[in-house]
C-alpha cells in the first residue's frame, strides 16, 4: 500500500468534510459543465454496497459506498484505469444513493491504496449516452481553454519545421565546471510557418533545448532536423549566453491535437 497517498488522502478528506467545491455550486451554471470542471474522475457506476468501504484505512459510515466503475468518462492523465473495478465513494450526502443505482459520478481523488477512494462532488442521472456526450463536450472545451492559456503564457509560440540542429555556441556553466546535470545545450533553427502568439522578427527562429538525458532534462523536448511541430518558446538566460528562446518543459511541445486547437486562435 502507498501510505504516502493514504495519509495525504485522509488529510484531504478531513479538510473537505464532504463539501462540494464552490465551482460546482455556482447558481445558474450548467451543472454538467461545472461538475466536470471540478472533477478529477468522472465515471458511470453502479452502487453495490452502502455503509461500506473496500479500503482498509476507511471506517465505513453512512456516507461511504462501494461502487463499481462501469465506464470511465474522464480522468486525470496520471490515474490508472479503474473500469470494471470497485472503488470507495465518499458520498456528498448520506442516504442519497441506493443499492443498484446506476449514475454518473463526478469525483475527486481522496485515497489511493489497495484500491481507490474518491470524494463525490456531484452525481447525475439520465440516459448514459446523453451524459457521455455532455461530459465529452465539456472536456473538449476545458481542454481547449487549457491549451490556449498555455499558448498565451509563452513568450513566443510558433509552428514550423526544424531545418538544422547543432551544438549551441557559447553555452558554458556559470561555475565553469561541467557536471552530470550539464544540459548539453543544442540550437535548432526552426523555419516558421505560423506565429500563434507573440512576434517573430524573421522567417526562422533559433530555439535552444537541453539534449541531456539526465533526470533534470530528460523530459524536455528534443528537436531533430526535419521535424515539424508547434512549440511554446520562453526567454531563458542560458549560461554564458544571455537570453535565448528555449523549450524546457514537456508541454512546450504541442501534440497534433493541441496544435489544431492553438491554430484556431492564431494572431490576426
Amino acid at each position: 500500500m502507498d501510505w504516502k497517498h493514504v495519509r495525504m488522502g485522509l488529510a484531504l478528506l478531513a479538510a473537505l468534510g464532504g463539501a462540494v467545491p464552490a465551482s460546482a455550486q455556482a447558481p445558474g451554471a450548467d451543472p454538467v459543465r461545472e461538475l466536470t470542471r471540478a472533477a478529477e474522475l468522472v465515471f458511470q457506476g453502479t452502487v453495490l454496497k452502502l455503509g461500506a468501504a473496500n479500503l482498509e484505512v476507511v471506517e465505513p459510515n453512512e456516507k461511504t459506498a462501494v461502487v463499481r466503475v462501469d465506464e470511465t468518462l474522464a480522468s486525470t492523465g496520471t490515474l490508472d484505469d479503474f473500469t470494471g473495478r470497485e472503488v470507495t465513494v465518499f458520498l456528498k450526502d448520506a442516504g442519497s444513493a441506493k443499492v443498484g443505482e446506476q449514475s454518473v459520478f463526478f469525483t475527486t481523488v481522496g485515497l489511493l491504496g489497495e484500491t481507490l477512494g474518491v470524494v463525490e462532488v456531484g452525481r447525475r442521472n439520465g440516459p448514459p449516452a446523453d451524459l457521455r456526450a455532455q461530459v465529452a463536450s465539456v472536456r473538449g472545451q476545458l481542454r481547449a481553454e487549457e491549451v490556449r492559456a498555455r499558448v498565451a503564457a509563452a513568450d513566443l509560440a510558433v509552428s514550423g519545421r526544424v531545418v538544422s540542429v547543432k551544438a549551441a555556441a557559447g553555452a558554458v556553466p556559470v561555475s565553469g565546471v561541467i557536471t552530470e546535470h550539464d544540459p548539453q545545450w543544442q540550437e535548432a533553427v526552426v523555419e516558421v510557418r505560423t506565429v500563434l502568439h507573440g512576434q517573430a522578427a524573421e522567417s526562422t527562429v533559433a530555439v535552444w533545448f537541453p539534449a541531456s538525458l539526465d533526470v533534470m532534462w530528460a523530459h524536455a523536448p528534443k528537436l531533430t532536423a526535419g521535424r515539424e511541430g508547434t512549440w511554446l518558446l520562453h526567454r531563458h538566460d542560458a549560461e554564458g549566453r544571455g537570453p535565448v528562446w528555449a523549450v524546457l518543459d514537456p508541454q512546450d511541445q504541442l501534440t497534433a491535437e493541441e496544435a489544431r486547437i492553438a491554430e484556431g486562435g492564431v494572431n490576426p
